[in-house]
């Protein structure tokens, strides 16, 4: 009997949410009450450290954690994109700020892909790597 091979990208919708959700939320305290910008990464990478924990044991944390470190990066963006092109260069024409805010997302989106998802996947890859070698009471 002939087998295909059907690639797909494992992940649980579960684990992915809660990471999504604290990059978004952290993501918005380091932005707006911190005014830490570039602390985004060290979000990504607890995004994906709760997208694991939430996972199970075989299910694939480390893909959780990037997919939601992308899914809440992608939520925060254009929230960012509005206050900084409003904020930053005091543009408050509409047309300009859309504009402007496109543009920053753009680009936002290459750094998401290159940078913000390694960090979510090695989030999710430490903490699955420590609750296996724990085991107790981080453990499954």
């Amino acid at each position: 009997m002939r087998q295909t091979v059907k690639p797909s990208f494992e992940y649980g919708r579960g684990p992915v949410l809660w990471g999504a959700v604290t990059v978004i939320v952290l993501g918005l305290v380091v932005n707006f009450v911190l005014q830490r910008p570039g602390w985004l990464m060290p979000t990504a990478l607890a995004g994906g450290g709760v997208a694991a924990a939430r996972s199970g044991f075989y299910d694939p944390s480390a893909n959780n954690g990037a997919l939601a470190a992308i899914v809440g990066t992608v939520a925060l963006m254009p929230v960012l994109a509005i206050t900084r092109t409003t904020g930053m260069f005091g543009i408050e024409q509409t047309g300009d700020t859309i504009f402007f805010s496109i543009i920053f997302v753009l680009a936002w989106i290459t750094i998401l892909f290159v940078v913000i998802a390694p960090f979510g996947y090695i989030g999710g890859w430490l903490v699955d790597t420590v609750r296996r070698r724990v085991g107790g009471p981080l453990g499954y």
